[in-house]
């Protein structure tokens, strides 16, 4: 008599997104990512610490609850923002360092650069991240960070643009340049092209 064999349902890839808890900005803009038909489970959390090390540190943490295995594609990210600040920027490397498991997703001075790249090609550099808010507002009249903008501006076929426009600026930086220093930045568009999986 045959031996039964049992298998093992295999499930799809975590992606697990740490964000700031204050913000809600980036939580709205992701949520557009958990599909149905996504190749990956999208779990994105908030930190109630809002210092890089405090969420890098919670990404850990949640990892291991997770039981997250990176040979089936599970990836753990933080997103962070500098706000210009050399304090923060050393406490990310600090983070990179202490916690491998995690990647980064950093702007600077904020994630709203990242919106900023749907709507024009060279956002201003800013001297913080309120003043790249205000310059939101040029282009979404009335911008703040509890506005779900992916759905106002209609941004789900744009993506490429914004894309594009982002790798475009981070290619004049020189690779010597540390990211504080870069304004604006931001990697964003490496997670949405991992999420698009493009």
């Amino acid at each position: 008599m045959a031996k039964k064999q049992f298998y093992k349902r295999q499930r799809n890839p975590i992606i697990l997104l740490v964000c700031e808890g204050k913000n809600k900005t980036e939580r709205k803009y992701f949520s557009h990512y958990q599909v149905r038909e996504s190749h990956y489970r999208l779990a994105i959390k908030d930190s109630e610490a809002t210092d890089v090390m405090g969420m890098a540190r919670h990404a850990a943490n949640l990892y291991k609850e997770y039981q997250m295995d990176p040979a089936i594609g599970d990836l753990a990210f933080c997103l962070i923002d500098l706000d210009l600040r050399r304090d923060k920027y050393d406490a990310y490397l600090k983070a990179k360092q202490k916690y491998p498991q995690v990647r980064f997703i950093v702007s600077n001075p904020c994630f709203e650069i990242w919106l900023l790249y749907y709507f024009t090609e060279n956002p201003k550099a800013e001297s913080s991240s309120q003043a790249v808010k205000e310059q939101m507002k040029k282009y979404v009249p009335g911008y703040n960070e509890a506005m779900d903008v992916y759905d106002q501006c209609d941004l789900a076929d744009k993506y490429a643009v914004a894309i594009n426009r982002s790798e475009k600026k981070n290619k004049l930086y020189s690779e010597e340049s540390a990211l504080v220093k870069r304004n604006p930045y931001t990697n964003v568009q490496d997670l949405v092209m991992l999420l698009l999986d493009v």
